[in-house]
Formats: structure tokens, sequence, C-alpha cells
């Protein structure tokens, strides 16, 4: 069978699969009209073509395939493989994660530049060198700037709702903000598909865009490590620009809903996350904003905290894929879970569309920080390093212990969620204490990605 053939056949079967999907939830529904049956057809080809899309791009499925590197192909398989993993339990789908994380610290161990290399002979070379080495100082800084400001942001969420006393009547609750986008999802979702809330957020777990995208950018941040010449692309460079885009965008959300209060949409919002009344004592007033907000807030709405993060993410993952396909795709995803998330009531419509757009006005806005010359990249020493099988016990041990600490923080399994910021500080001082001890090194690289998967993991 040629290689065309076998591709037509392939994506036959995917599109069969799909088609079996689809016929297979219609059956489980309770049809009621032929309006009822068109909307729940095109519904669901709409919420699982983007994943079929993007298996189709990772089996290199379409004509363009055979220019494809090899990263192009991994990164939209691993989002379909992240789908898949959200299906398990959140202990062994978040120690998928972690695996992740440690088996990336020992396959990017690096290995000595020979002496030739950076030697006098190219003063290039060792320009290109010491740019190189101050960009991982530069994104370490950003990595400890972007925690300050999700800590603050925390600290806030709980100061506007602790100062917004009308939430905290019960005789006069304050009403919620007309929200038209609500109104036509709650319309469509509920009165013409006849969809339940259950079976709305069961799709939404199902898929789990946030975890998706997160493993999305691992893979790119791997890829980019590894096959930098060949991607033309750098770690370092590329995890700057996507700190400074979601340290910008939410220091703009907590100046927004600080200097205007808004409603929630749920007018019980105040009674189900923080204590009534607020404490009266500055001590545990304090202790009460330290407590991290996983579950959101309820006046910090302009613009989504939620949507900062996973634009970002979505911004990154698809720069370094390059597919307009998969980026087509993958921002699908990313606003049927946006349009969920306005469905339940979390965020208004207003909030996750500013968060979107602010999002990548920032990270466009931003495209000169990653700006290097082609001679600049021909100039820098390629990187080797070692393979994950040259590690030693002694490597392995090293790496395991953030990722695992980090991995039990997630979980929640033996430190409690309302101390999460803890450890968040605690792998602050750590990173710190490296740098200022020893310099940018390694195993500081692996911690600051450690430090992210905690931060992600708590307050997505």
């Amino acid at each position: 069978m040629t290689s065309r053939k076998f591709k037509t056949r392939t994506l036959q079967i995917i599109v069969l699969t799909q088609v079996v999907f689809v016929l297979w939830v219609v059956s489980q529904s309770k049809i009621r009209s032929k309006l009822h049956l068109l909307a729940l057809l095109a519904t669901l080809v709409f919420a699982s073509l983007p994943a079929v899309s993007i298996l189709a791009v990772g089996l290199g499925l379409f004509d363009s395939a055979s220019l494809d590197l090899p990263h192009q192909r991994y990164i939209p398989l691993a989002v379909v493989a992240t789908i898949v993993a959200n299906q398990l339990p959140t202990v062994i789908s978040s120690g998928m994660a972690a695996v992740g994380i440690l088996l990336f610290g020992l396959a990017s161990r690096p290995k000595p530049i020979p002496f030739e290399i950076t030697s006098p002979k190219s003063s290039s070379s060792i320009i290109g060198t010491k740019s190189t080495l101050s960009e991982p100082m530069k994104a370490a800084l950003a990595v400890i700037l972007l925690t300050t400001v999700l800590l603050i942001d925390n600290f806030c969420v709980w100061v506007v709702a602790a100062t917004y006393k009308p939430s905290q009547d019960m005789s006069n609750l304050p009403d919620p903000l007309q929200d038209n986008g609500q109104l036509v999802l709650r319309h469509f979702l509920g009165n013409v598909l006849r969809w339940t809330k259950g079976d709305i957020v069961q799709l939404r777990n199902s898929i789990s865009v946030e975890w998706i995208l997160v493993s999305g950018m691992g893979m790119s941040l791997i890829a980019t490590e590894l096959q930098a010449s060949k991607i033309g692309r750098n770690l370092w460079s590329l995890s700057l620009r996507g700190l400074y885009t979601i340290t910008m965008a939410r220091a703009i959300r907590v100046i927004s809903f600080v200097i205007t209060v808004l409603p929630s949409q749920n007018p019980r919002c105040y009674f189900s996350h923080f204590p009534y009344p607020p404490p009266a004592d500055w001590p545990t007033w304090l202790i009460t904003g330290f407590i991290p907000q996983a579950n959101g807030g309820c006046n910090d709405l302009i613009v989504s905290g939620h949507a900062t993060v996973t634009s970002t993410l979505a911004c990154v993952v698809t720069s370094v894929v390059g597919n307009r396909i998969f980026s087509a795709a993958l921002w699908t995803l990313v606003a049927i879970d946006y349009m969920i998330e306005v469905y339940e009531g979390f965020h208004y419509s207003v909030d996750m569309w500013l968060g979107a757009v602010l999002v990548n006005l920032i990270w466009h806005s931003l495209a000169g920080v990653e700006q290097k010359s082609a001679q600049e990249l021909q100039d820098t020493p390629v990187r080797t390093f070692y393979t994950i099988g040259e590690a030693s016990k002694a490597d392995w041990i090293k790496l395991s212990i953030p990722a695992m600490v980090a991995w039990i923080q997630v979980t929640g399994i033996i430190v409690p969620e309302d101390k999460a910021n803890y450890s968040v500080v605690a792998f602050m001082i750590a990173v710190i204490y490296q740098i200022s001890t020893s310099g940018f090194q390694h195993y500081t690289q692996h911690c600051l990605f450690c430090l992210l998967y905690i931060a992600l993991g708590i307050y997505l």
C-alpha cells in the first residue's frame, strides 16, 4: 500500500470513528424533533472535530505533512494522548505530567561544550554563548515575578470579596449583570439540545482543555530545548515571551477587578468561598488572603484569570507547532471551554472574551523578545545532551525529589490545597538560593519547571 493510500485509508477510519461516536451519542439521546436532531448532530460534530483534526495532524495525514518536523507530529499526538488520559483519575493524570517533567529533566542534562567551540577563535560564538547563558537567568527571574504576581492576584481576590459588602447582605444580595452571551448559550444547550448541566460539565471534564494545553506546552518546551537548531527557536526566549505575556495579563487583570468591582453571577458566592463575617483581627484576615483560591473568587471577573492562563498556553503551543489546522482546532477547544465556563456562571462572557483578546495582543506585541537573526542562531554552539539511559541513580533521585513534591502538592493527597501557596513560596526560595549560590544550573531549570507545574496545577 502506497503512502498516499495509507494516509487516505487512515483518515477514512478516523472520520468513520467520529461518525460512529456521533451516532452512538444520538442513539442515547431522546430525540424530540427534527430541529433537536439537527442541532445535536451539528454540536457533536463541532465538539469532536477539533480532536479528530489534531489527531490527523499528529499522524501526518495531510498532503503537506511530508514537510513537517518531528515536533509538529509529537505535540499534536501528546494533546490527543492527554485527552485520553483525562478519562483517568486525577492522581494518575497529574502523575503522568510529573513523570514527564522528570524524564525531560533527565533528557535535558547538557553535555559540556568542547573547548574549541568556546575558544576565542570565533568572537561571535562567545557572544552567542553569553547571550544563551543570560537568557535562563532572565527566565528564572520572570518565573519569580510571575509567581509573585499570582500571589498578589490571589490576595486581591480576597480583598475585593471581603470589602464588597452588598454580597455579604443576605437580605439584599446584588443581582448579577445581564449577560447576553450566557442567555444564548443556556437557551441553546438547555432548550434546544435538551442537555442538563451535568451533561455539559461531564463534556468539559472529559476534554479538560487546561491540561491538554499544559501537556502541549510541556512538549513544546521539550522540542524547543532538544531541537533548537532545527526549529529555529530558543527555549529561554520562548519561555520569556510566554512568562512576560501571562505576567502582564495577570497584572492588568488585578488592576481591573480592583478598581471596578462587579457582582458575582452567583448571589451566594461569598458564603461558599470565604468566611462570614470577614475576620476582624488583621493576622487572620491576612492569612485568609493567602489561602489559594483554586476554585475561583467571586468578584475577580474582568478579566478572567482562567482565560489569561489558557490563552497564553494556546499561544505558545500553536506558535511552536506552526500548523494552521492544528491552531484552528486547538483554539476551537479553547472556545468550547470558555463557553462552558460562561454557561456555568463562573464568568461573564466579556471576561473570557477580553482575556483571550488581551493575551493575544500582548503575545504578538512581545514578538521582539524572540527575534534572533539566523546568523546568531548559526553562531550559537549546538548543545548536546546526555540520554536518559546515561543517567545515574543519583541523577534519578536528585531530579525525582522536586517532581515528587510537586505531584504531592498538586494532588493534595498529603498537603492540603489551602497550604499550597506555602509550597510555591518554598520552591521560590529554593530557586533563589540556588541562583545566588551557584548561578543558574540545570537543576535550577528543573525546579523552575516543577514550580510552574505546581502553580498551574493549583490555579487551573
